[in-house]
């Protein structure tokens, strides 16, 4: 897991200064890694739809980013990263 990412508070004011970038993010409730995604039409556009759409049910804290020319495979790897790490996939991506 890219525990090296600098984690900011899951809020509009800063998801609007990210890059219009392709990437991938993690959302995390507290400590916990809830759910691992990826950007494929923009990092700040696809994180305010979460935020918009999501924040309620998700009740997500705080988010983290990471730019990369190929977010699925970025994604693919994060999410066997978590399953080794963890056992499991994170809780979203376990219930989608």
């Amino acid at each position: 897991m890219p525990n090296s990412l600098p984690r900011q508070r899951f809020s509009a004011w800063a998801i609007a200064g990210l890059p219009a970038a392709l990437g991938v993010y993690l959302l995390w409730q507290g400590e916990e890694v809830v759910y691992i995604g990826r950007a494929m039409e923009g990092l700040r556009q696809r994180l305010m739809e979460h935020y918009t759409r999501h924040a309620k049910p998700w009740d997500a804290t705080h988010f983290a980013w990471e730019p990369c020319a190929r977010p699925a495979e970025r994604e693919a790897e994060l999410l066997r990263d978590a399953r080794v790490a963890f056992g499991r996939l994170p809780r979203y991506n376990a219930s989608a």
